[in-house]
C-alpha cells in the first residue's frame, strides 16, 4: 500500500492488468500506442491489446485533407502496421476514417491477417456522397476476404457494395448484421441470410434504384431474428418465429414513394403479419403504410397480435380512408396494447372531408371488436397534429375506453395557428375519461400545458 501513498507513486502502472487494457481502449490508437514506451509492464499490455480502433484521430488529418489525398495507400499501410503489434487474438477491428480511399489489395491484406487473429467485431464504413439523384454514391466494395471470417459475432458495414462469393460457407456465429448505406446483391436474402443461422439483429438501410428494385418481394427466412431495423418496406417475413422488434422507417432521401404502383404487388396485411407471433414493438413508416393502405385491410387480422405493446406510425395521414383502416385494423388486432405514438402527416390536394367520419365510423363498426382494443393502453402520443375531426375522433376514443391510460402527448403541427390549437385542446379536456389517472399535456414551442 505504500506504493499508493508515496509522492512519486505510478498508480495507473499499479492498477490490476485487465484494468489497464481496458484504458487501452479508449485511446486513440496512437495514443495508445505510445504508452509502450513507458515501461515493459505498459509495453506487454499495448502488445496484449485486444480492441483497434481507426478513426480520424489516428489519422490526425481533417475530412477534406482526407479527401484531397491522391491514394490513401500510406494511411492504409501505416493501419496494417499498427495490426502487427499486438501478439494475442485481436477481438475488435473498426475502420471508420472519414475521406479514407478503398485500396483493395490493402484491405485484403488486413482481413486475411483479422480473420487469423480470430476478429469476432468488424466495423468497416467507406466514404459516400450524393449522387445526382439523392442517392449516396457508393465507392468502395467488401473485401472478398471478409467472407472467410466465419469466427464474426458482429459486422457492421457503411456505404459499399456487398455481394457474397460463391464459395461462401456462411458466417455461423453471426449474431449482429449492420448494413447502412450499402447496396445488396438480388440474392442478399435468399443465399446469404439463410447462411447465418444464429443472426437476432438485423439493420438493413440500402440506397440506390438498384437494390431497391432487388428487394421486391423479398422473403426473410431468419429462424433466430429479434430485430429487424430497416428502410426496405416490402419484406415477406416467411420463416421469423421469434422477431420480437419491426422497425421499417422512411427512406432517407428526397423521393417518395406515393408515385410507386403498390397494386402491382399486391400488399395484403394478413399475409405481412401471419408469423410476427412474437413482434412487441412496431413502427411503420410512410413507406410501408401506404403500402398496406394499398391493399386488402381487414378490419381485424384473423390472428390477433397478443404480444404486440408499442405501435409508432411515421407520416400517416389520418383523414385518408386506406391509412385510417391501417391504424384501425391494428388497434383492433393488438389487444395488449400500451403504447401508441402517431406522427400525423397531410396530403396536398387531399381535402381533410374525405374521411372526415371515417375513424370513428371505422372504430364504432364491431363494437365486440374495439370494445377492449384500448383496456392495456398507457400512453397515446400524437405529433404534428393539424386539428381535424379525425384527430379528435380517435383522442375521444381513447380517453372514453383506455382505463389504464396515464398519459396523452399532444405536439401541434407548424402549420397549425394558436388559435385554433387551444381550441382543439379545449374540446380533448371536455371528453369523458375511463381512467382517473389520464394526463392531457400540450406542447407547443411557446407553452406546454397539462390537463
Amino acid at each position: 500500500m505504500k506504493g499508493w501513498c508515496g509522492s512519486n507513486a505510478d498508480r495507473i502502472s499499479n492498477l490490476p492488468r485487465d484494468v489497464m487494457q481496458l484504458i487501452l481502449t479508449f485511446l486513440p490508437v496512437k495514443d495508445a500506442a505510445k504508452t509502450a514506451t513507458l515501461s515493459k509492464q505498459w509495453r506487454e499490455n499495448w502488445r496484449a491489446n485486444t480492441q483497434l480502433v481507426f478513426d480520424r484521430d489516428f489519422s490526425r488529418m481533417s475530412k477534406t485533407e482526407l479527401y484531397a489525398l491522391h491514394s490513401s495507400k500510406p494511411l492504409m499501410l501505416e493501419i496494417f502496421k499498427a495490426l502487427l503489434v499486438p501478439d494475442g487474438p485481436i477481438t475488435k477491428f473498426e475502420l471508420i476514417i472519414p475521406g479514407l480511399k478503398p485500396c483493395p489489395d490493402i484491405m485484403d491484406l488486413i482481413v486475411v491477417y483479422l480473420s487469423k487473429k480470430h476478429v469476432q467485431e468488424f466495423l468497416l464504413a467507406f466514404s459516400h456522397h450524393l449522387d445526382d439523384d439523392g442517392y449516396p454514391a457508393i465507392d468502395g466494395k467488401v473485401p472478398p476476404a471478409l467472407f472467410s471470417a466465419r469466427q464474426l459475432n458482429c459486422l457492421k458495414l457503411h456505404g459499399c457494395e456487398f455481394t457474397a462469393p460463391s464459395w461462401f460457407l456462411g458466417f455461423s456465429n453471426l449474431t449482429f448484421l449492420d448494413l447502412t448505406h450499402v447496396i445488396v446483391s438480388p440474392n442478399f436474402y435468399g443465399d446469404f441470410l439463410p447462411k447465418c443461422p444464429l443472426l437476432q439483429s438485423l439493420m438493413l438501410y440500402t440506397c440506390g434504384s438498384a437494390a431497391v428494385e432487388s428487394h421486391f418481394k423479398a422473403e426473410l427466412v431468419a429462424p433466430s431474428l429479434k430485430v429487424f431495423e430497416s428502410n426496405v418496406w416490402n419484406i415477406c417475413f416467411k420463416h421469423t418465429p421469434l422477431l420480437s422488434v419491426v422497425s421499417i422507417g422512411n427512406y432517407s432521401n428526397v423521393k417518395h414513394c406515393e408515385h410507386s404502383n403498390f397494386n402491382e404487388y399486391n400488399p395484403d396485411m394478413v399475409a405481412a403479419f401471419a408469423s410476427l407471433r412474437a413482434i412487441q414493438k412496431l413502427v411503420v413508416g410512410a413507406e410501408l403504410l401506404q403500402f398496406f393502405a394499398s391493399g386488402n385491410v381487414p378490419f381485424i387480422l384473423p390472428t390477433l397480435l397478443h404480444q404486440l405493446k408499442a405501435v409508432q406510425l411515421e407520416s400517416i395521414v389520418l383523414y385518408r380512408l386506406s391509412e385510417a383502416r391501417v391504424l384501425v385494423c391494428l388497434i383492433t388486432s393488438s389487444p395488449n396494447l400500451q403504447n401508441l405514438s402517431i406522427w400525423s402527416s397531410s396530403a396536398p390536394g387531399l381535402p381533410q372531408t374525405e374521411a372526415i367520419d371515417s375513424l370513428q365510423l371505422l372504430l364504432e363498426a364491431d363494437n365486440h371488436s374495439t370494445a377492449s382494443c384500448f383496456q392495456c393502453l398507457e400512453e397515446l402520443r400524437l405529433d404534428a397534429i393539424l386539428g381535424n375531426k379525425v384527430e379528435l375522433d380517435l383522442l375521444r376514443f381513447a380517453l372514453a375506453t383506455a382505463p389504464l391510460l396515464r398519459r396523452i402527448y399532444m405536439k401541434p403541427a407548424k402549420e397549425l395557428d394558436s388559435k385554433k390549437g387551444h381550441k382543439f385542446l379545449k374540446n380533448v379536456t371536455q371528453y369523458k375519461r375511463a381512467s382517473k389517472e389520464a394526463e392531457v399535456i400540450y406542447n407547443s414551442d411557446d407553452e406546454a400545458d397539462t390537463l
